[in-house]
């Protein structure tokens, strides 16, 4: 339930139809933070809060997962205001004044928002609730997930769910919990994956709860979104990926806006070489090989044109793994820079540049994390203020 998922869930609430909605908590804290935001996922649009209620949610503890339909009786009560904010308390706050069932019903969609690294544990936990019948939809950033996935959680063929993979292109901005707002106007571009290795899908061969989750996606409006082939669809997914590979990896390394890295000779020309690097492996790549266009859709210059013009559209915004750094948690690079090492490992070809720059992104998560944990923590709440003193 970060940005994305907020987003997705806040979207499908929007319906005039609205289907079911079951939000996957991690633990009983994020239930006891859902309990604090009265139950509801809030979406600011220049300046105005859109709220949606009327979520079910299932909370993950001790490996097991809990059932908590909604119910208006455990939204917070007001209990005045102090200080200028609003006083609340919450009949249900307490995970133990609840009294939840274990939930492990069949789940047939499942949309994975999580970040890169944490996607294997979070479908280790609803593994057992997914059957070859099932959908998920992973809209995450980075590339090589679905590889992992099927390594670690899935790996009989048999018994694997059909997947389909999002690319999202809004611009989101979390604020706290539950709470987002919308800062640019994207699209969701959708793509169902042959499953066994088959060579392409057909919309005829797609799985019933396939087709339901497209259709239902497709026909939300503020979700924008399209469903593609599985060959355009990886193409949209590498041209994300060179996008972020440039504006992600030096935002973090810079510490700066989007718009920062816009006319400075010596990051375009830093910005060039990357790309450079990066083109020679995508149009090596032999899943697109046979495809028309690849080597002009992914040269070095139409890959700066496109880094360029992101960058100038989304000038005012902090990328994903900017916010990632700052709160000290894992970043995506492994999974953006690093996929391009692994592919031109796997091709012969040294991605020298890329993999510096994923180490040195790796690197300053470890010096902030550190500096944190050695900080002194300072209790001031004992001193005297008196102004006489």
């Amino acid at each position: 339930m970060g940005n994305v998922g907020c987003f997705v869930a806040h979207s499908l609430a929007s319906r005039k139809t609205r289907p079911p909605i079951t939000l996957l908590l991690h633990n009983r804290e994020m239930y006891a933070k859902w309990i604090r935001r009265k139950q509801s996922v809030s979406l600011m649009t220049n300046g105005l809060d859109d709220i949606k209620t009327g979520f079910d949610v299932n909370v993950l503890d001790r490996n097991i997962w809990f059932s908590l339909p909604y119910s208006p009786d455990t939204a917070q009560k007001s209990v005045g205001s102090k200080g200028g904010e609003e006083q609340t308390i919450s009949q249900s706050q307490d995970w133990n004044s609840v009294e939840p069932e274990r939930d492990d019903e069949e789940i047939e969609c499942l949309i994975v928002t999580t970040k890169a690294p944490q996607t294997v544990n979070a479908l280790k936990s609803v593994s057992h609730r997914l059957t070859p019948n099932s959908t998920v939809l992973f809209l995450q950033n980075g590339m090589g997930i679905m590889d992992e996935v099927n390594k670690v959680v899935f790996p009989d063929p048999k018994t694997r769910p059909h997947y389909i993979q999002g690319i999202v292109s809004h611009g989101l901005k979390g604020f706290q919990h539950f709470h987002i707002e919308y800062t640019g106007v994207g699209t969701v571009i959708l793509g169902a994956l042959p499953s066994q290795g088959a060579p392409d899908l057909r919309e005829e061969d797609w799985a019933p709860s396939t087709k339901y989750l497209l259709r239902t996606l497709t026909l939300t409006p503020p979700l924008v979104a399209v469903a593609e082939s599985p060959t355009n669809i990886i193409q949209y997914q590498l041209e994300k990926l060179a996008m972020n590979c440039v504006i992600n990896s030096f935002t973090v390394l810079l510490d700066s806006q989007n718009g920062e890295l816009l006319y400075n000779y010596h990051i375009t020309r830093a910005i060039r070489l990357l790309l450079a690097e990066i083109s020679t492996v995508i149009c090596a790549l032999p899943e697109l090989q046979g495809v028309p266009g690849i080597q002009s859709r992914f040269a070095t210059e139409r890959l700066k044109d496109l880094a360029i013009n992101l960058a100038n559209k989304t000038a005012a915004n902090t990328s994903s793994m900017l916010q990632d750094m700052q709160s000290l948690r894992r970043t995506e690079i492994e999974y953006i820079n690093g996929y391009i090492v692994r592919r031109g490992d796997e091709l012969g070809i040294k991605c020298a540049l890329n993999y510096m720059l994923m180490q040195l992104v790796l690197g300053k998560n470890y010096i902030l994390k550190q500096r944190d944990a050695g900080a002194v923590p300072f209790d001031f709440s004992n001193l005297d203020t008196d102004d006489d003193r």
